[in-house]
């Protein structure tokens, strides 16, 4: 980036606004009711704080903003960094990407995260200029750094970038960052106002990370793959002084981001009792394994005491047999018991459990796991099909016997991934009648007039979401489930037809042009609404140096 800049060089740290989503259903269910800001962006603004980059984080998905303000934003940009962490995410990211390259031809995208690190090269084919792998914050570092001083993109660290007519990896690897040397999160510039769990009457919402990784084996999951069944802790010391800065700026409510929180008990014995003893008075969620709190019959109590409100549980099925064979590591021999115990233990404590189910891939199309759970394992749960994503060991496994049905870049939950058996498909039960069916037992609709202001205001966000889905429909929203719901075509012609109805020059011209756009979430934040932004020209930005680009300045 050149001294004769008029200003600091702008990095945008995007969330995407929802341009295209599923249907009937969101994408993100479970993230549309309990709205948490990610720790991502925070994360990658403290490693560069020091760097001259005038830094803005941007969170599309929950701020509610017109399409015009969201083209000004776009076109501000000089640098676009995006974490993309799931194919559910991939078609809507694309679509962005397209629209920033269409709006400001010389903006620089940098994609990161657990999606882009197992497609980089699909995603420099869709548009992105950079794909950051694995972990973030050295490279990210060193990647901006190299912006700044004309630096070579040949000595980034887990870089994928075009240098010509190749795509090209960086031979250097940067070593997993020690956590509590990380500089601190920039939550200051984040804009926390919109964002709410409900577990406190007042107070902001942030996210925090006590650790990163899982050393569990679960073969459905990338997620420990990623970190390598690894999982590296920061210190007491250093979350509390996260803590004591986020309480000053007024946060009152935490989502601990672990995918495995508690699994070393000694550490988050210490944390939690550190918490109790500042009197931080947080109320907090987090993901958490069944085994954890059945090891640990102190653990639910302590929880509660120090703020705990409500977890994550990943629950799979009640089926031994079935979590056995992908490797969950529960070892009980009554999984259905076990975890009937581990829900008394919370809700006696006032700890209210989401269980997250998985419906095997070879079930019948009729049933679905979490059929008649609430009440019983959990107070309330999501179930979703059992998906082939890129990254895991069962897809790996699925991959040797031609069984992953279709590529993996995207996915719909209206669409099957996996192929059973010879023909037979894995059924798809994301729709309607399931979900009705579902919910209309008896536990589920006394809780929607529960005590609990907590629990009121689950219950009564998962209609307010649906009906508001179904109110955003668009033509091509319909198109789309119709052509994922198409039995008769192959899953990968489904799939094309698909992304050709989004990706393609007309639906792009209207985003450019238009000042409007039917939104498929436009109403879920009532009247909040972003700052506006002022038209104001990007930057320059020179083109990085490569290979290629030193050859023709030769």
């Amino acid at each position: 980036m050149s001294a004769s800049q008029d200003h600091a060089p702008r990095i945008l740290f995007l969330h995407p606004k929802t341009l295209v989503d599923s249907w009937p259903f969101p994408v993100d269910t479970l993230g549309e009711v309990f709205k948490a800001p990610s720790a991502v962006y925070p994360i990658l603004a403290g490693a560069i704080a020091d760097l001259p980059i005038d830094v803005e984080i941007f969170d599309g998905y929950v701020t509610r903003e017109t399409l015009r303000n969201y083209q000004r934003r776009l076109r501000r940009a000089d640098v676009l960094a995006i974490s993309v962490m799931s194919p559910l995410k991939a078609l809507d990211t694309e679509l962005t990407i397209r629209l920033a390259k269409a709006l400001n031809p010389r903006v620089q995208i940098v994609l990161g995260g657990n999606h882009a690190s197992a497609f980089p090269e699909r995603w420099i084919g869709c548009g992105a200029d950079l794909v950051v792998t694995g972990e973030g914050e050295i490279a990210f570092r060193r990647l901006a750094e190299a912006w700044l001083s004309r630096g070579h993109l040949s000595d980034v660290p887990n870089l994928v970038y075009r240098d010509g007519d190749r795509i090209v990896r960086s031979a250097q690897t940067a070593p997993p960052i020690a956590l509590d040397d990380s500089a601190m999160p920039r939550w200051d510039l984040f804009d926390l106002r919109p964002y709410r769990l409900g577990t406190v009457r007042r107070g902001r919402c942030a996210a925090i990370e006590l650790s990163r990784g899982c050393p569990h084996r679960c073969d459905f999951c990338n997620i420990n793959t990623f970190w390598g069944h690894r999982q590296r802790y920061k210190s007491v010391d250093r979350i509390i002084e996260e803590m004591d800065r986020l309480h000053r700026l007024g946060v009152r409510e935490l989502i601990f981001t672990d995918d495995n929180f508690a699994h070393d008990y000694r550490h988050t014995t210490q944390l939690l009792e550190e918490m109790i003893r500042r009197d931080f008075r947080f109320g907090f969620g987090s993901f958490l394994r069944g085994d954890t709190v059945r090891l640990n019959p102190e653990f639910a109590a302590l929880a509660a005491r120090a703020g705990m409100r409500f977890c994550f549980m990943g629950i799979e099925t009640l089926d031994p047999r079935w979590l056995k064979s992908h490797r969950k590591g529960v070892r009980a021999p009554d999984a259905a018991a076990m975890y009937a115990d581990v829900y008394r233990s919370l809700r006696a404590n006032g700890v209210f459990l989401v269980g997250l189910f998985i419906t095997p891939a070879e079930a019948p199309a009729e049933e679905f796991s979490g059929k008649g759970v609430d009440g019983v394992v959990c107070d309330f749960h999501y179930s979703a099909d059992l998906v082939a994503q890129k990254g895991s060991a069962l897809y790996e496994t699925l991959m040797k016997t031609a069984s992953v049905g279709k590529d993996m870049f995207y996915h719909d939950w209206n669409m099957p991934s996996i192929v059973v058996s010879g023909d037979r498909i894995q059924p798809s039960r994301r729709n309607m009648r399931v979900a009705v069916q579902d919910a209309l037992n008896l536990f589920a609709l006394r809780a929607h007039l529960s005590a609990s202001r907590f629990e009121r205001r689950l219950r009564w966000r998962h209609i307010g979401i649906i009906a508001e889905r179904l109110l955003c429909s668009s033509a091509m929203d319909i198109r789309r489930y119709k052509i994922a719901k198409d039995q008769s075509r192959s899953l990968e012609d489904r799939q094309r037809s698909i992304v050709s109805s989004v990706i393609n020059d007309t639906v792009l011209r209207r985003l450019k042009a238009g000042g409007r756009w039917k939104s498929p979430l436009a109403l879920r934040n009532g009247l909040w609404s972003a700052r506006k932004i002022a038209p104001l020209e990007a930057g320059r930005v020179p083109a990085p140096v490569t290979a290629a680009t030193r050859e023709g300045s030769a």
